[in-house]
């Protein structure tokens, strides 16, 4: 990658609850995600409108978003859940994430 010898890298990611084996792959598996994501008004149907049963799963050490993350979830007409975790809690808190969504 690069770095300079005895120089420890600073991931990208959210995970540092992960093995650092975990947050390298996860760091090397990551795509940019466009800033309008963040600001602009989505122009598709809320989840809900789908007939699809939908959560919106947050992790309680969740500081990657700008905003606060019940926001994102308004926005989709959904209420946030809070699991223990970081925003990849999927992989470091799986068994918190099934939890919540086998709740909906």
């Amino acid at each position: 990658m690069g770095w300079k010898p005895g120089v420890q890298p600073v991931y990208a990611t959210n995970s540092k609850d992960a093995p650092l084996e975990a947050q390298q792959l996860v760091n090397e598996l990551l795509a940019p995600t466009p800033e309008r994501f963040f600001t602009d008004p989505l122009d598709t149907p809320a989840p809900r409108g789908l007939g699809v049963p939908s959560t919106y799963i947050v992790g309680e050490h969740d500081q990657a978003f700008p905003r606060p993350e019940a926001e994102y979830a308004r926005r989709v007409g959904l209420e946030p859940i809070t699991v223990f975790g970081t925003p990849e809690n999927l992989l470091t808190h799986p068994d918190e994430v099934a939890k919540a969504t086998l709740n909906v």
